[in-house]
């Protein structure tokens, strides 16, 4: 059983889950996370290994990142870890370097989250400290599935919100009421699709529910924050699902409104499989650009348009175009500027690739040329020769320039030596 969102109401205890009951071992966690946790520990204080690292951990899958969360405040921490710095004004973290490069973050529990407590502020004076509970910082977590603590003081789980319970039925559930935590941040809709998708559990009717009848909610969000969240779901190798509950969910066309009624089943269809494409090229570990990414999602809002035209005019159409189809988020003015070189290219070059004709120096010395090429073999190549037709090896480079020859210079007449 959960608890209210509300800090300070009764707290139920945790469900401790000991070592023989759970699959966690500190041999797939990173040394250097593991360094972290230990000398906090040694040192008297409270420390986690939390969110998504701990629901990787128990999935069998390889964590990203490791976090940590503890009781020690930010001075507390920097002076304990010499190798550190603080990030952040309010909801400040503390980053803890080692060699190689690697980062592990140090939270200290909080009892809100910053949207959360963003919504409150409005209604109200801002509270004085935003610290907490073990407890109450397992509210503040979106997902019961990320709410999951890991102790090293005895190598046991702590489980406030149900998450255990909700990773054994393959369930996304919203810790406390949906209702309420997707008005106060509904990029949390965003976040309940994506692990949907990414490992295929099932969403909680309720949660589910709340998206549809709340979907319009994230056009209050800022635009460049969800655009760099549709990004992390672009470069995740499971966009095409995620895109699936998107536009199953209608939330697509809340992000996107300029696609109602434009798409329909066929369209719908062709943006799945050019976002599928897309994901095996992401999971097979082929370089996509941001660029790219965006110029395929557009193919589909474009395509039933675009008809030859002069070069100069198809990229002023389309660049209009994009402005209507990404109208929703903040698109920056040099991505659109590629984006939209790199569709008109592609309308122009198409022809010629496909009857296997030479394309004009002119345009493959373009520097989104090779992208152009990229992008035409992932429109139109069958998919069992994908990844063949889309090596990196196989991109094509620019050919250099030819070199002009210097003209050799004549001596003027008559300014030879003079015979004596």
């Amino acid at each position: 059983m959960m608890q209210s969102d509300s800090p300070g109401t009764p707290q139920i205890p945790p469900h401790i889950i000991a070592r023989p009951e759970h699959t966690v071992s500190r041999r797939d966690i990173d040394v250097e996370a593991l360094k972290v946790l230990y000398r906090l520990h040694h040192a008297g204080y409270t420390a986690y290994l939390v969110g998504g690292s701990v629901r990787d951990l128990l999935l069998g899958k390889t964590p990203k990142d490791f976090d940590v969360v503890t009781d020690a405040r930010p001075g507390e921490l920097r002076k304990l870890f010499r190798n550190s710095r603080i990030i952040g004004r309010r909801f400040r973290l503390v980053q803890v370097f080692f060699k190689g490069g690697h980062i592990v973050e140090v939270s200290t529990f909080r009892c809100r989250s910053e949207f959360d407590e963003l919504a409150e502020n409005e209604a109200g004076p801002s509270k004085d400290t935003t610290y907490g509970t073990p407890a109450e910082d397992a509210q503040r977590r979106d997902l019961t599935i990320n709410g999951l603590f890991y102790s090293v003081a005895d190598f046991s789980l702590v489980d406030y919100v149900g998450g255990m319970e909700d990773l054994e039925a393959k369930r996304i559930r919203v810790i406390g009421d949906p209702a309420v935590r997707f008005e106060r941040d509904p990029v949390r809709m965003v976040r309940v699709l994506r692990h949907a998708a990414r490992i295929g559990f099932t969403i909680d009717a309720a949660a589910w529910e709340e998206i549809l009848a709340k979907g319009h909610l994230i056009r209050t969000c800022p635009p460049a924050r969800v655009r760099d969240e549709l990004l992390k779901d672009f470069h995740s190798g499971a966009a095409q699902p995620f895109f699936k509950l998107m536009v199953d969910s209608k939330l697509f066309y809340a992000i996107f409104p300029a696609w109602v009624g434009r798409l329909g089943f066929s369209g719908e269809s062709r943006l799945l499989e050019l976002i599928g494409r897309l994901d095996l090229l992401v999971q097979n570990g082929y370089p996509v650009s941001d660029s790219l990414l965006w110029a395929v999602f557009l193919t589909a809002f474009l395509e039933p348009e675009l008809q030859p035209r002069d070069f100069k005019e198809l990229r002023e159409f389309i660049q209009e175009r994009i402005k209507e189809a990404l109208g929703g988020i903040e698109f920056p003015r040099q991505r659109q500027d590629e984006v939209s070189q790199m569709l008109a290219l592609e309308q122009r070059v198409a022809p010629l690739l496909a009857r296997s004709q030479p394309i004009p120096a002119r345009l493959t010395r373009l520097t989104l040329y090779p992208a152009t090429w990229l992008l035409h073999q992932i429109k139109t190549a069958p998919e069992a020769e994908l990844l063949e037709r889309c090596n990196p090896e196989a991109l094509p480079t620019p050919p250099l320039p030819a070199k002009r020859r210097r003209p050799r210079r004549r001596r003027p007449r008559g300014r030879g030596k003079k015979a004596g």
